[in-house]
């Protein structure tokens, strides 16, 4: 909730100081003045200013905002130079109150800095009041802790979600969509519904703020199948790299998968089964191993020599084992060292982590320093940001009088740890690639080995007789390649189990994707939608819309949730007054359903200069009539009174219980 407790604006001259103060109420609040050039809209638009929502306006800045502000103000037919000109608004959440200080013209404060004073107006220079800087329209204002719009939107508990974006990615909610919605400005806003919206690359803007106003679920379902379609695409993309990855892993032994192939789809545990063919006849792996094995025996049985140099069997047999020891002690070695390694690399990354997130606050201190931020950071007093207990950057005890970093220095030394660590990352991954080489041969190495003895083994205790050099070439080939396809054997298990892990996960996406909605409206959205429709159709019948022989006939589109008639957006038939009804029946409608169906929406509109384009008296005051029915919020409405008969009505509002902001002559005083 979000509502206007008290504005205050002062401009300074050399001549006088020239003010505009004034408290606001829950209920409607009207500004109203027989003039068009009086300052209704100067004070809305430091409404708007004051909270960082000038773009609804149509830019940022304080160059949006009147000359007065800027450059002159008009005083006894004279216009004054502006020497500096800051806006204080004090709003509140619906528990507690805050004051929010901007300055829209100042040699000290830039415009994008912000102040927020933790307590009503009247008791911002009390003693013991807290305030904190922030910043506002620089990057990161919506993300970081010292941006405004951070800083909003948890005040104001809004709990903006993220939405799609037009590059595929998820971007926050802007507050100034959101706003645009309800606080309709003079010039622009009148254009069409939502015409104030600032563009942003969030996609359908328009849609997606009605379906957080309104608390659509729709939202929900949408990001899931956006999500799960995203899902989709990476399993299928996971599982035919690992198809192809393990067939090529298999492909020097002429082995290749079954049960699979490289289109994901859902398989039992343990389907899958090495092939290997010959002559168009097919064998398991451990049928194809027996062969083998079969084929090695028989080529034992061959006796063709007399074995020679039994001595020197026996001395290779047992400098083999010395080397497979020799081997197996680098192996573990540096497997321990090479797991030591990977935690300091992860501790120097956690640590990298931290200094990247001290630059971060620290680049915030500097902007809003650079704004005029007077506020002194903990970090430069030393104290911990985290835990805010005492800290010394010395061993030493603080005898001795050192110099505190300015930000700038600050920043520097930490860019030069941050190099520092990125070095030493640097040097710690190489390190790891080395070690992991190393491992990979120690291991190739060993099994080498253990081959070579296997063999040697057989020759020393095979019959006196030995082989032929093909029947040993062969022998030596078979013995190497059952060695392998047992190693094969092993990874069949690791390929059935990542298959049937990625199967798991596929069936449950799936699964997921089936239980979506055909319609990603939920039962209660379209209820939801119901009630607009229905609050719309009441607010324009109300105020006398004429553009249309039978309003019935209105419809809530279900895919951009904008006001239709027979297919066609309803600004297309309106005359130029019942525009402005159009505008006035689908803001206000918004807020009813809000409110009615447990929604999201601020409790607050501003209306500024309603009554464009020669709308009827009778139909105004109806439009107040409504306003003034909805309970528990608050309308802000800037009007000119010129006119007898608007005048009239203003003033009876004002009698019968809305809260009157007359301004006389001039709203700066």
């Amino acid at each position: 909730m979000l509502t206007i407790n008290e504005v205050k604006i002062d401009i300074e001259t050399n001549l006088k100081r020239f003010s505009f103060s004034s408290i606001f109420k829950k209920g409607v609040n009207l500004i109203y003045s027989e003039g068009n050039t009086v300052g209704k809209s100067s004070v809305i638009s430091a409404i708007y200013y004051a909270i960082g929502l000038e773009e609804i306006i149509g830019g940022k800045g304080p160059n949006v905002l009147s000359s007065a502000f800027k450059t002159q103000i008009e005083y006894d037919e004279k216009e004054i130079p502006v020497l500096e000109s800051k806006v204080y608004l004090e709003i509140s959440n619906g528990i507690e109150p805050i004051t929010i200080f901007r300055a829209a013209k100042s040699s000290t404060r830039g415009s994008n800095l912000i102040t927020v004073y933790f307590s009503s107006l009247d008791k911002i220079n009390d003693l013991n009041i807290k305030k904190e800087d922030y910043y506002v329209h620089l990057h990161n204002s919506a993300k970081h802790q010292k941006g405004f719009y951070t800083f909003l939107e948890s005040f104001l508990q809004l709990n903006l979600p993220y939405v799609p974006s037009k590059n595929e990615e998820e971007r926050k909610l802007y507050l100034q969509l959101i706003f645009s919605s309800m606080f309709i400005e003079q010039k622009r806003g009148w254009g069409d519904i939502f015409s104030g919206m600032p563009y942003y690359d969030i996609l359908d803007q328009k849609k997606r703020v009605i379906e957080y106003i309104l608390g659509l679920d729709t939202l929900a379902n949408e990001k899931l199948k956006y999500s799960l379609k995203n899902e989709e695409k990476l399993l299928k993309e996971k599982w035919e790299n690992l198809y192809k990855q393990y067939s090529i892993k298999l492909n020097p032994y002429k082995l290749e998968l079954k049960g699979i192939n490289k289109n994901i789809h859902i398989i039992e545990k343990d389907s899958i089964d090495l092939i290997y063919t010959d002559n168009e006849l097919n064998y398991n792996i451990k049928d194809y191993i027996k062969i083998l094995e079969d084929e090695l025996q028989e080529l034992n049985k061959v006796k063709i020599k007399k074995k020679e140099n039994l001595e020197s069997l026996i001395k290779e047999v047992e400098e083999t084992k010395n080397s497979i020891k020799e081997f197996e002690d680098k192996l573990k070695n540096t497997t321990e060292y090479y797991d030591k390694e990977l935690s300091s690399l992860k501790h120097l990354q956690n640590s990298l982590e931290m200094i990247n997130i001290d630059i971060l606050n620290n680049k915030d201190a500097l902007k809003l320093q650079n704004l005029g931020s007077m506020e002194k950071f903990k970090t430069f007093d030393n104290f911990c940001p985290t835990c805010e207990q005492p800290i010394q950057d010395t061993i030493l005890t603080n005898q001795m009088s050192t110099n505190i970093m300015s930000i700038e220095e600050n920043i520097n030394h930490l860019e030069s740890q941050k190099k520092l660590f990125e070095y030493a990352i640097t040097q710690k991954e190489n390190t790891i690639i080395k070690l992991k080489e190393d491992i990979k041969t120690y291991r190739t190495s060993i099994k080498k080995l253990y081959f070579l003895l296997q063999i040697t083994n057989n020759d020393l205790y095979s019959p006196v007789e030995t082989y032929s050099e093909k029947s040993v070439y062969r022998k030596v080939e078979l013995q190497k390649l059952i060695y392998d396809l047992y190693e094969v054997i092993l990874l069949k298990n690791e390929i059935n189990e990542s298959f049937y892990n990625l199967s798991s996960e596929w069936k449950l996406n799936q699964d997921s994707i089936l239980k979506l909605p055909n319609s990603n409206l939920t039962f209660q959205d379209i209820n939801k939608l119901d009630k607009l429709r229905a609050y719309f159709i009441e607010n324009l019948n109300t105020f006398g819309y004429r553009s249309s022989l039978d309003i019935n006939k209105v419809q809530i589109s279900k895919d951009t949730y904008m006001p239709m008639i027979e297919q066609f957006d309803m600004k297309f038939d309106s005359s130029a007054s019942d525009h402005i009804r159009r505008i006035w029946a689908f803001t206000i409608a918004l807020l009813q359903t809000s409110i009615e169906m447990n929604g999201n929406h601020p409790g607050i509109l501003i209306f500024d200069e309603p009554g464009q384009h020669s709308i009827i008296v009778d139909d105004m005051k109806k439009f107040f009539n409504v306003l003034s029915k909805i309970k528990g919020v608050q309308i802000i409405i800037g009007i000119t009174i010129k006119e007898s008969d608007i005048r009239k009505v203003v003033l009876e509002e004002v009698q019968t219980g809305s809260f009157g902001i007359p301004l006389i002559n001039r709203a700066f005083s």
